[in-house]
């Protein structure tokens, strides 16, 4: 098994897609969510709190309150377009394997900062290149044609804001008001502006330290 990272939550023609990168690996695998699972990442992503708890927020209450802990999540098998999962929690000391959904998996790892691990064969049978601009380079038989329309996490970016906020004297946003536009974003669903925002933040509280 090698371990993943989200690389970036998008939306394209056939709606909203997830793609984890393996570590030291150059492919991306496309997994396919619907709209809450998407809604349910974001907030999770930009630690952007709902008014009243989504799904996997109850399950990681539940969890935290009977004192049952999530391991880690493996993705270990796709057939056709379909990806199967495993949660493995640890509960009074012992580990438990439990069928879920991937997007599932992916949003409660998220929220308990969990590792994911991906079966090498799941990467070989579905993983694919983005060049530069986010378009498939090179693409496997699983997935074909995915537009690429946003990136969540994008460290390069991360650093400019940085540099950004250091050289700017004047006309600086303050915290309270990248906070409202975060939330504003993430109702809108505009991904890659809440992580412009949400980088903005943790680079003034960086700043701040």
């Amino acid at each position: 098994m090698i371990e993943a990272k989200v690389h970036s939550l998008a939306i394209t023609d056939k709606g909203f897609v997830v793609m984890l990168r393996p570590i030291n690996s150059e492919k991306v695998i496309p997994i396919f969510i619907d709209y809450l699972q998407a809604q349910s990442m974001a907030t999770a992503l930009f630690n952007y709190k709902m008014g009243r708890p989504l799904t996997h927020d109850l399950i990681n209450s539940i969890f935290k309150n009977c004192n049952i802990r999530l391991v880690n999540i493996i993705i270990d098998n796709v057939h056709l377009d379909t990806y199967y999962s495993k949660l493995v929690i640890d509960h009074n000391g012992k580990n438990i394997f439990i069928d879920a959904r991937p997007s599932d998996a992916i949003a409660l790892a998220l929220r308990f900062q969990a590792s994911i691990f991906v079966e090498e064969h799941v990467i070989e049978k579905a993983g694919m290149i983005l060049d530069d601009s986010g378009e498939t380079a090179k693409e496997t038989d699983v997935k074909s044609g995915i537009p690429y329309n946003y990136q969540v996490f994008d460290k390069e970016n991360s650093d400019n804001t940085k540099k950004d906020l250091k050289s700017n004297e004047s006309g600086a946003k303050t915290k309270e008001e990248i906070q409202k536009l975060l939330e504003q974003a993430v109702k809108e669903e505009r991904y890659e502006d809440a992580a412009k925002y949400r980088d903005e933040l943790n680079n003034l509280e960086n700043l701040e330290n």
